[in-house]
Parts: C-alpha cells; sequence; structure tokens
C-alpha cells in the first residue's frame, strides 16, 4: 500500500439526478399514455349504444340497463381504493396492464353472454378489474410532472378519455345498424388489444422498486424523526378535510346526475323522439368531442387562473345537459347542448384532478385517486337505483330537471367550501425537512472533522 496515496479528494456536484424523466421524455411518457387510454375508451364508446340494443334483444328494458350500470359502479366503489392503494405499492404499470387485459376479455364475454343475468355479471366483473385505470395513469402523471403544469397535462391524458367519447358511439351505432350486435363488441375488443399492445411496449414503470423504497425509508426517516407513531388510513387523508371532502362531493355529483338520468335518456331518445342508434351515437360524440378538444386545450386553465374558478364555471356549463334535455326535442339543438355541456366537463375534470393530487402527499397519490373513483363510482350506484325509484311517477323531463336542481346544489357547495390548493408537501414537511438537513450538517460536520485529524495524525507520524 503506498502511504503517500491522499487520503481523499473533495469535490464539487454540478448536476443533481432526481430520477425523474427529463421534460421531453416525460412528454412522451403521457402522449402514450393518453393514446392507450384513447384506444380502451373509444372501444367502451363503441359499445355504449349498444348495450339498452342488446338487452332488449333478450327481453330487458331500462329496470336491467339500471341494474348493470348500478353493479358496473358497485364493482368499481369496491375495488377502486385496493386498486389504488395497489398502484402505490406495486407500480402503475401494472394496475394499467390490468385493465386493459380485462376489458379486452370482457367484450368477447359480452359477444357469447346468452341472457341477461350472465351480460350483467361480465359487466361487474369488468367494474372491478378495471378500476385501477385512472388511479394508476393520474398517479404516473403526477409522478413526472411537476405541479405547476398538472392540469395541462392530466387534461392531455383525460382527452384521451373524451376521445372515446367522440369517435366510439358514432363508430359503434353505425356497426350495430350495418352488421348486428357482434360487430360493435368484436371492435371494441380489437381496439383494447391495441391499447394493451401500446401501453406494455410503450409505457413505462414511473414508481419503481427503487422509488417505492426510497419513500419508504423517507416516511421512516420522518417518522423516527418526528417521533410520531404510524399514521393511520384517516391521518393519510389530504387536508384540509373540507377542501377533500368537496372535491369527493363534487365527483359523486357529477357521476350520479349522469347515471340517474342515463337509462331514462337512452330510452327517452329511442322510443319518444324516435332517433336511431347512429344518431344517438352522433348525439354523445358531439358531447365526448367537445370534452376531448376542451380537456386537450383548456385543461392548463386551472394552472392559470387557479383550481376553484375553473370548477365553478365547468360545473356551471354542465348543467345545461340536464336542463336542456327537459327543454330541447329538436335534433340541431340537442347537439349544441351537448357541446356545451361537454366543455363543463372538459373543465371541471382536469381540474379537480389536479387538485387532488395538490393537496395529497408523494406516496398516497394513487391511494386517493382510487377513493376519487370510489366517490364517482359510489354516484354511479346510487343514481340507476334512484331512477329505478322514480321512474314510475316521474316523467323523462322531470328526471331530467330534477338532476339539474342536484348539479346546482353541488356547484353551491363547491363555491362555500373550496379553497385554493397550498403547496402540500413543502408546508407539511417543512419543520422534519429542516430537522434532517440539520443532521446531516452535523453529520458532514463530523465526517470532515475526522478527516481533518486524520490526516493531521498521518503527517505527523511521517514527520518523525
Amino acid at each position: 500500500m503506498n502511504r503517500q496515496q491522499p487520503l481523499g479528494m473533495v469535490v464539487t456536484a454540478n448536476e443533481v439526478r432526481t430520477g425523474k424523466p427529463s421534460p421531453r421524455r416525460a412528454r412522451n411518457i403521457i402522449l402514450l399514455l393518453a393514446g392507450s387510454v384513447a384506444l380502451m375508451m373509444t372501444g367502451f364508446g363503441v359499445i355504449m349504444p349498444v348495450f339498452a340494443r342488446r338487452l332488449a334483444e333478450f327481453g330487458s328494458g331500462v329496470e336491467a340497463l339500471g341494474i348493470m350500470t348500478m353493479s358496473f359502479a358497485l364493482a368499481q366503489f369496491v375495488a377502486a381504493p385496493i386498486m389504488g392503494n395497489m398502484a402505490d405499492r406495486v407500480g402503475r404499470r401494472p394496475m394499467i396492464l390490468l385493465a386493459l387485459a380485462a376489458f379486452a376479455l370482457a367484450n368477447i364475454g359480452y359477444l357469447f353472454a346468452p341472457n341477461t343475468a350472465v351480460f350483467i355479471a361480465i359487466r361487474t366483473a369488468a367494474g372491478v378489474f378495471t378500476a385501477g385505470l385512472f388511479p394508476a395513469a393520474m398517479g404516473i402523471v403526477a409522478d413526472i410532472v411537476v405541479e405547476q403544469e398538472r392540469g395541462r397535462w392530466i387534461g392531455i391524458v383525460m382527452g384521451g378519455y373524451g376521445a372515446g367519447f367522440v369517435f366510439g358511439p358514432v363508430l359503434g351505432g353505425l356497426l350495430y345498424d350495418g352488421f348486428g350486435f357482434a360487430a360493435p363488441f368484436i371492435a371494441s375488443a380489437v381496439l383494447a388489444v391495441l391499447a394493451l399492445v401500446a401501453a406494455t411496449l410503450f409505457v413505462p414503470e414511473t414508481r419503481t422498486a427503487t422509488i417505492r423504497r426510497r419513500i419508504g425509508l423517507r416516511q421512516r426517516r420522518t417518522q423516527a424523526i418526528s417521533k410520531e407513531p404510524t399514521r393511520s388510513i384517516w391521518a393519510t387523508l389530504p387536508r384540509p378535510l373540507a377542501v377533500f371532502g368537496t372535491l369527493l362531493l363534487i365527483d359523486f355529483m357529477g357521476a350520479f346526475t349522469f347515471a340517474y338520468i342515463e337509462p331514462q335518456m337512452v330510452f327517452y331518445m329511442y322510443d319518444t323522439l324516435a332517433w336511431t342508434t347512429a344518431q344517438f351515437g352522433l348525439v354523445v360524440g358531439a358531447y365526448g368531442l367537445s370534452m376531448m378538444l376542451g380537456q386537450t386545450i383548456l385543461g392548463q386553465t386551472s394552472d392559470r387562473y387557479g383550481r376553484k374558478p375553473i370548477i365553478l364555471i365547468g360545473i356551471l356549463l354542465n348543467t345545461t345537459l340536464f336542463f336542456g334535455m327537459a327543454a330541447v326535442s329538436t335534433y340541431g339543438m340537442m347537439m349544441l347542448v351537448a357541446v356545451v355541456a361537454g366543455l363543463g366537463s372538459a373543465l371541471v375534470a382536469p381540474a379537480a384532478s389536479a387538485f387532488y393530487v395538490d393537496i395529497t402527499e408523494e406516496k398516497y397519490r394513487a391511494r386517493i385517486l382510487g377513493i376519487k373513483e370510489s366517490s364517482l363510482a359510489l354516484g354511479g350506484v346510487l343514481g340507476p337505483l334512484l331512477v329505478a325509484v322514480t321512474a314510475g311517477f316521474l316523467t323523462p323531463k322531470q328526471i331530467f330537471l330534477s338532476a339539474g336542481i342536484f348539479m346546482l346544489v353541488g356547484l353551491v357547495f363547491a363555491f362555500l367550501f373550496l379553497r385554493e390548493p397550498q403547496h402540500h408537501q413543502e408546508k407539511i414537511n417543512d419543520d422534519v425537512t429542516t430537522a434532517v438537513n440539520n443532521q446531516r450538517a452535523f453529520a458532514a460536520q463530523a465526517s470532515l472533522r475526522g478527516l481533518v485529524l486524520s490526516a493531521q495524525a498521518s503527517r505527523q507520524k511521517h514527520s518523525y
């Protein structure tokens, strides 16, 4: 061993690697994710106008459609928090691939279902296994995008959801009218397989095992420094709780009102207005086109002008769907109502999703987004249940009006209780971060002092 070898070298770091992809790479990941979601949701849109027709072929009507809608939503209500928690624990990518594969298999199941009961059972199973798609997809965005741009990129991904409502219903209506019930389900299955292949090849894991271990170590270190016990589920909920609860209520009301009118709306358009399946698909497509373009182009508005005002404007525009359906019967005016309502949804969805992420700690994001999905699913459960009760004594137009009133209640709660999000993580961890930095400074000083003493001892030894 060479005793003249230097004890060490002091270097200056000129780069810090955070483990996050570059902005360009992050953009490409999100665009690929949005494309995969768009393919799946197009498949969903293809079969949406066909459900009522297929149930009618089985001899069932609005009650069966309501039960099917409710069973799907109930499955998602139960499964979404579990799948969201799994997306935090095992990664985002497995949950996305599972959802896409399950959707493809469900379409094959619909094709061979012999009766209403089996058809509803398949729809319920699809609800369970696709429940993790949204929490995992939004988790990817939160993992790789800074807070100041979350609304924009969440809008891009949700634009992929909207794309399904643009092309899917029109294609589904045309396929059904031209080739019967089998064609839409086959097309939907093919689109789901394409989405699965695209996600497998191009969407990486953004919450790798290394990142999960790092977050776990950080959590244990934080608990050790702050001397806090392990946090309960209640303690991990975003703060302020009033804001979190209001966001859940907004999501619930949006899903509840649409699920409340959907079974009645379909048969109202087919039976009362005498529209074809293709005409119904065009109206839904107009809604989806407005929503897709709005989310893609206007998703960033909440980054600029704040989450709350954009949510309020979006809710107000969305209520035109319910009041418009009660007041309008001409096809052209209904198309206009669909466009305005779709624009409202386009404003609410990215702003609300970004709001959730803003107020949630990093390690719980997918879990909280799973709770958000649960709130949506609960609305999807109770909406059809209520319409099944009220359909006997309320006219379709009265049902549409009551849905509009429900939405206005959600608007009032949003106005009263929403507060603009703060920099949640920095605010919560400020004291702990200070303590960590102090400990690191003390450790560095001790190491440097030991190094200097060792060097002095070595020089004294060789001086003799």
